[in-house]
């Protein structure tokens, strides 16, 4: 290894109107130092003194995290490190790692203090440098700063989208299962989601709501053919079995993290409970029932109205309409009523135009407004 001269010494900052015979100075001080791979030079909040110029290898700037360590910048030959630490003794920033075989050479500050105090004259200069030195660090790290937002970013859209791919699996798991069912789910995101603005939900809250809603039936996955897609009314026994795809569908919901699910999870349980408590599963009455629960059972009952069900026949908007209104206070919120006659017609102008929406709606008979009292239920 070569000896240090004063030409090794001009490119840090620090060192910034020191005249040569000051440098030559410093670089009599040198000490050399080796690293192995992976050793480390100092860990981040330790104490520094000294400097360091990277004389051979690689050593890596790093940030130590609790998820993983960040490599700031790679030091390669020539680089200089830890200089603020020769003008006053300061916490390591960063670690500093030896990504190689290196060696370094290793100024103190007790010689830096002992050099510039023989050259006074110099330090004007220096602090000049220093400052611009400052100046650019902080140009760099709040550039370093935008890129890990930008991949801050990156990362939740990609977990955003992992989520949204949860909800069109599930969704197609229940599609399969029924054409019908598989065409409600689909409607049910946009009523729901209009219904919600207008009642004044937040943006947020309704977009969360809009992929959560095509969920609020699927635990009719786990609910036999012979039963799901039974033509008749439903025995006794069969009601109960049909009844439980509400706990079924919470219970293939719960434990996640993700915000879709966990409403998808509150709306699967509680969308069949009526305003005046006698729903199910749990009974709930009035606002004990969750906001999103209440206006997806509006909508659940609004579009299997409209829709041709194996047990009934499609209903005109207006007789839909005056059931919903009819119910106001019984199976529903009263507060959503209103809004709902104004914001589901609309709906139903724009969800009658998309591939696969019913057709052949005429005048519920008798047996058919029973079955819409009591809808939803199944």
């Amino acid at each position: 290894m070569s000896e240090v001269g004063p030409e090794h010494l001009i490119g840090a900052d620090v060192m910034a109107g020191l005249p040569r015979e000051a440098l030559a100075e410093l670089a009599a001080f040198a000490r050399h130092r080796r690293y192995g791979p992976d050793e480390v030079v100092f860990r981040e909040g330790a104490e520094g003194d000294a400097l360091q110029l990277v004389r051979s290898g690689t050593l890596k700037v790093v940030q130590e995290k609790r998820d993983a360590d960040h490599v700031l910048q790679l030091l390669t030959p020539g680089d200089i490190f830890g200089e603020l630490a020769v003008l006053n003794s300061t916490t390591r920033l960063a670690s500093v790692i030896a990504a190689d075989e290196c060696e370094t050479i290793e100024i103190s500050k007790s010689d830096f203090d002992r050099v510039l105090h023989r050259h006074p004259q110099a330090v004007r200069k220096m602090l000049g440098g220093l400052a611009r030195s400052l100046t650019l660090a902080k140009e760099e790290l709040a550039l370093h700063n935008r890129m890990l937002e930008c991949r801050v970013e990156e990362r939740t859209e990609e977990v955003r989208e992992t989520q949204l791919e949860v909800v069109h699996r599930l969704s197609q798991a229940a599609e399969s299962r029924d054409d019908e069912t598989g065409r409600h789910i689909h409607r049910m995101s946009h009523l729901c989601a209009e219904l919600g603005r207008a009642v004044g939900v937040s943006e947020e809250e309704v977009e969360t709501l809009f992929h959560a809603a095509p969920m609020h039936d699927i635990g009719k996955i786990c609910i036999p053919d012979r039963v799901l897609l039974k033509p008749g009314r439903l025995t006794a026994g069969e009601w109960k079995t049909m009844k439980a795809h509400t706990t079924r569908g919470a219970e293939l919901l719960t434990g996640s993290r993700s915000s879709i699910v966990k409403m998808a999870e509150q709306v699967a349980l509680t969308h069949h409970e009526r305003w005046d408590g006698t729903g199910y599963p749990r009974g709930l009455k009035g606002t004990e029932i969750p906001l999103v629960a209440r206006i997806c059972a509006v909508c659940d009952v609004f579009d299997a109205l409209m829709s041709v069900r194996p047990y009934k026949g499609a209903w005109t908007v207006e007789a839909a309409l005056a059931e919903i209104e009819r119910e106001s206070g019984r199976h529903f919120d009263p507060a959503l009523v209103a809004p709902a006659v104004q914001v589901l017609p609309r709906m139903d102008a724009w969800l009658a135009a998309a591939p696969g929406h019913p057709t052949g709606v005429g005048r519920p008979s008798r047996a058919d407004a029973h079955a819409g009292s009591v809808l939803g239920g199944r």
